[in-house]
């Protein structure tokens, strides 16, 4: 009898579904314990799986599994996104409320479960009147600083006060505004709670040498996941911030890895140009090659740390992700995240580089293939019907928490 870890049962499914065959039996190695798992598919589960769709029976009931998919295309946002430019350009900022709506819209409409689109149902003028208090909020500050400074930084404080109030507001207009089926989404989490986890724990970063992040981002993943509801069903959040701090202690060990490597490899670059450097003496040119050779080396190192801190960021990302979604519960709802660190990693980096050598004409398409790869890796699990799920009465939220956010790129979300 095959014995296998029981995290890898579903991720072994449906790389299943992918590699066998239809009428024909075969083997899976699971990924992370390296079992061989012998596996029949019949050709009723492969015409499921194409449909993105596949149902067992457990217990009496019918699981039915579900991939998330996203039908949109760089050249369909391309348009959507040079219109949106132009038109925030030409009407200093105004229109930049309605590229919001317009491009969440986009996204959200493209990007279906089960054959159903989402929905983003917010309104453009409320987002409006948010940009404008922010906006208003930035002149006063700039203003401050030719007036007093006590006042430049009465002004920061209370901007620094007023983070996760705005990051509250945030995250409840965003659910509320955000539907599936007719039905909207809410966020139940308390200012209480924001407040703990958006003010009070950065607070003891530096008193802690920085040994808190971890806890922090599993309490603002906790946070956001558990607070998160679906009509009158609220989701359930069972992560363990031994996992947190499991992935941040090997990202740290890889960045060691990879200084210890950027040493050697100096080191022994600089020995290698040590006689060219002596040669360059006896000619005068010391001075010149000397120049030349910390150029280089400045150069080579800024983009080696590029590449180091965003395969380190990349691989937190896609492992807490997995993660998160893993140990959440919607109700008879689960859900499988199987994003890969390495190919999250080279999309990343080579979409840098697209958008670098395309003058920024590229960032359409680099935003479409992320998404892409994230929603086509998400998969929900259900022992029942996604039609299951009731509608809750919710009062319409303020939209300056939003706006405040997105200006000022305050990191929220998943």
């Amino acid at each position: 009898m095959d014995i296998y870890c029981q995290e890898c049962q579903e991720i072994v499914g449906r790389l299943a579904d992918e590699k066998i065959p239809p009428n024909r039996k075969g083997h899976v190695t699971c990924p992370r314990c390296r079992a061989k798992i012998h596996v029949y598919r019949s050709q009723e589960e492969t015409d499921r799986s194409g449909k993105g769709e596949s149902t067992d029976k457990e217990g009496g009931l019918e699981a039915r599994s579900y991939k998330a998919e996203f039908t949109g295309s760089g050249s369909e946002y391309f348009r959507i996104w040079i219109v949106n430019i132009f038109l925030t350009v030409i009407t200093l900022g105004i229109y930049a409320a309605w590229a919001k709506v317009r491009t969440r819209r986009y996204f959200y409409a493209h990007t279906k479960l089960a054959g159903h689109p989402f929905d983003y149902l917010a309104n453009p003028v409320a987002i409006l009147k948010g940009n404008l208090i922010v906006g208003g909020g930035l002149i006063l500050y700039n203003s401050s600083q030719f007036f007093s400074p006590l006042l430049t930084l009465a002004i920061i404080a209370l901007f620094a006060i007023s983070i996760p109030f705005l990051i509250w507001k945030s995250l409840r207009f965003y659910a509320h505004n955000s539907a599936f089926r007719n039905i909207r989404f809410r966020f139940r989490g308390s200012m209480k709670g924001s407040y703990m986890t958006y003010f009070l724990l950065p607070m003891c970063i530096p008193l802690t040498l920085g040994l808190i992040i971890p806890y922090w981002t599993y309490h603002r993943k906790r946070y956001f996941f558990s607070n998160l509801a679906f009509g009158t069903t609220s989701n359930i959040f069972s992560g363990e911030v031994k996992r947190f701090y499991a992935t941040y202690l090997k990202a740290f060990l890889m960045i060691i890895a990879a200084a210890v490597i950027m040493a050697l490899t100096v080191s022994l670059g600089a020995f290698s140009i040590l006689p060219l450097l002596k040669s360059a003496a006896s000619h005068g040119q010391e001075g010149f090659k000397l120049g030349v050779f910390f150029v280089i080396f400045g150069f080579l190192a800024y983009i080696s740390m590029i590449l180091i801190f965003t395969g380190i960021q990349q691989y937190i990302y896609a492992r807490l992700t997995n993660y998160c979604w893993g140990v959440s519960r919607l109700g008879k709802v689960s859900f499988l995240s199987t994003i890969r660190a390495r190919k999250l990693i080279w999309i990343r980096l080579t979409n840098i580089l697209a958008i670098i050598l395309s003058i920024g004409l590229f960032t359409p398409w680099a935003k479409v293939r992320r998404i892409r790869y994230i929603l086509e890796n998400l998969e929900v699990r259900t022992r029942g019907d996604l039609s299951e799920f009731a509608a809750a009465t919710d009062d319409d939220e303020s939209a300056y928490g939003d706006a405040a956010t997105d200006f000022f790129d305050i990191e929220i979300g998943l």
